[in-house]
């Protein structure tokens, strides 16, 4: 009977860890699942950028939008993302037609739980003019392009479709505080900050080991 309970037991325990390493790789899904294929390299201001990660937004089961994360160097680790140095690019493609502001609401709400207080204090001007831009906007529609861009010495752009939203946005910290939303200790969700950082969850035996 002791020699059934260790087995049971072992049977569990592999048991619960299939179902942990399938549930993860169920969820940090990239773009490509939903048939939104990023390029696997742009260029911004001259300097090639390289796809680092593409995940998928949801709210409760329905797909809002993908997103993109690129950077001058592929890596797995968010603050050695926020290290590196040159341009910077989060580029979404919306899966369907969402008003503009709840996209500020999320980066908003993102720089807050991702900051301290006094930091967060010192982005407000960014913000407001952040919401200024996006009053602009209004409405993003399925199938289009928006692109969060950072340029060192010019600042922060807003895209849509190509098109730029207003001036650059300069202070240098609000950049990093945006793309902590999805990348921050308190990311919009756990499975997005994993895809974005092509998160590759440990093979089965390793766990297990």
């Amino acid at each position: 009977m002791a020699q059934t309970g260790r087995l049971t037991l072992t049977s569990l325990s592999v048991a619960l860890a299939l179902g942990l390493s399938l549930s993860t790789l169920s969820h940090a899904q990239s773009a490509d699942v939903v048939g939104v294929h990023y390029p696997p390299t742009i260029k911004v201001e001259g300097s090639n950028l390289t796809l680092n990660g593409t995940g998928i937004s949801y709210r409760a089961i329905a797909k809002l939008y993908t997103v993109g994360l690129y950077s001058s160097q592929k890596n797995s680790k968010a603050e050695a993302i926020f290290a590196t140095t040159g341009p910077k690019q989060m580029r979404f493609v919306m899966l369907q037609g969402m008003r503009v502001d709840e996209l500020g609401k999320v980066i908003t709400k993102g720089i807050e739980s991702n900051s301290t207080r006094e930091q967060f204090f010192g982005l407000i001007p960014s913000i407001r003019i952040m919401g200024e831009q996006f009053s602009r906007i209004r409405r993003l529609n399925s199938g289009d392009i928006f692109a969060i861009e950072y340029v060192p010495k010019r600042g922060t752009m807003f895209f849509v479709n190509g098109q730029p939203a207003g001036l650059p946005l300069e202070d240098p910290a609000f950049f990093p505080a945006v793309m902590r939303t999805w990348l921050g200790t308190r990311p919009v969700t756990q499975d997005l900050k994993d895809a974005l950082l092509d998160f590759k969850p440990a093979p089965l035996l390793d766990a297990l080991q």
